[in-house]
């Protein structure tokens, strides 16, 4: 009897010193949480309450219990979706990455609307796309009509595959496109002036296969093929290909300071390069670089973005730079600025955004080799429902210049 009650006493013993050992004996708590990542297709899906918490893991111990907390909260609000948690290692010694993975267990449907703009001086562009997730494999099928980002509107039919594979550290897919084109009489008699530049085209086929490799935390590198069969129309109907190899790098990184402020740097680098070598009637290299830096505190944010590209050789109008849009160079209509486009672009811009306010600087030049370049100026002020890209927004622009200036309306979401 005696025996037993010294069992039990020890036992007693033993269970208070272990539950009242300091809790830095563990051995992951002496890691620093170097950053915190939601999964990308379940980052809309939870609440900012959780995209919270998630945050406030960055600069912290390690907590397994926090994190294993956090992860029942995720698979509660993630229906339809296996969750699961990740630890890597850090890019600095003693710190940790943190993970969730989000696999679908069902196949699902999303509608996604990656445009929805108007503009006074070019009309509507809009845009949207359905995706079937069938255990990672994802199908996307949408419709498309765009006055906005080149010197066509293009309207028509597009589709695709992608996968995530390696723990997301590896994406590949294919998008095939089928578009008809519309163009400005400015464009049609800005060619009656020149030899060139290629004319316009009635259709345009393209296909896609790309491969994404993430090589460093944020980094990604990619690497592909453009197969593009246009059907023009002068002097003679006829159609032309265009095919060129594809390279892009490209880097993105959040991360919270020692305040509830939010940093972001998003920044690439892409490369096409079109030969003869791969059966195609246009021989280019265009060179593209943008970057964007943003800083997030309470309700106000501020982000200061640069695009600059270089075109060399005959490219179709499709490939060539314009200012003068949704995104760059708000106060003026892009076929006033160069009804042709450039080979040769920079571009950047201030945009500050207070709760309902936003507020817009843009100052850009495009030109071709060998011509006169002109620095432009604009100014865009108006209300907004949100700090990120996506909210709604209300601009009135005008061009900063000396004479009389008409103001371009600007309403809709990711501009």
């Amino acid at each position: 009897m005696r025996l037993a009650h010294a069992l039990l006493a020890l036992a007693a013993l033993a269970t208070t010193a272990f539950c009242n050992q300091d809790p830095e004996t563990n051995v992951n708590s002496r890691y620093t949480v170097e950053s915190a990542e939601l999964p990308q297709r379940a980052e809309k899906r939870v609440s900012p309450t959780l995209k919270a918490d998630v945050q406030k893991l960055v600069g912290e111990k390690f907590n397994q219990e926090i994190v294993d907390r956090l992860t029942r909260q995720m698979k509660k609000e993630l229906r339809g979706f296996r969750v699961a948690q990740k630890v890597a290692k850090g890019t600095k010694p003693e710190h940790v990455r943190v993970l969730w993975e989000a696999i679908r267990t069902n196949p699902a449907q999303d509608l996604v609307l990656p445009r929805l703009v108007y503009s006074s001086k070019q009309n509507f562009t809009f845009g949207a796309d359905a995706d079937f997730d069938i255990d990672g494999n994802v199908f996307h099928a949408g419709i498309l009509t765009d006055n906005d980002e080149t010197l066509e509107r293009y309207s028509g039919v597009r589709g695709g595959y992608r996968r995530v594979a390696a723990g997301g550290k590896f994406r590949g897919g294919f998008v095939v496109e089928s578009y008809r084109a519309q163009w400005s009489n400015a464009v049609e008699s800005a060619l009656n002036n020149q030899s060139e530049v290629p004319g316009i085209y009635r259709t345009r086929l393209h296909v896609q296969p790309e491969v994404q490799v993430e090589v460093l935390p944020g980094v990604w590198i990619g690497a592909g093929i453009s197969i593009q069969r246009m059907q023009f129309q002068f002097p003679a109907a006829r159609y032309q290909d265009s095919h060129a190899l594809i390279s892009s790098l490209r880097f993105e990184r959040r991360w919270a300071g020692s305040t509830p402020a939010k940093h972001g740097v998003e920044a690439g680098y892409s490369l096409r390069a079109a030969t003869t070598s791969l059966g195609s009637d246009f021989s280019f290299t265009r060179h593209f670089f943008d970057a964007r830096y943003f800083f997030r505190f309470s309700g106000e944010q501020v982000s200061a973005a640069f695009r600059g590209g270089v075109l060399s050789g005959t490219a179709p109008l499709y490939d060539r730079f314009v200012l003068g849009n949704s995104t760059t160079l708000r106060g003026y209509n892009k076929f006033d600025v160069a009804p042709l486009g450039g080979n040769r672009v920079a571009h950047g811009s201030l945009d500050y955004r207070h709760k309902w306010f936003r507020a817009v600087y843009d100052v850009g030049a495009v030109w071709s080799r060998g011509g006169e370049s002109k620095v432009l100026h604009s100014l865009a002020a108006g209300v907004t429902t949100g700090l990120k890209r996506d909210s709604l927004s209300l601009l009135v622009a005008f061009p900063l210049r000396e004479g009389r200036a008409e103001p371009i309306f600007i309403v809709g979401m990711n501009f």
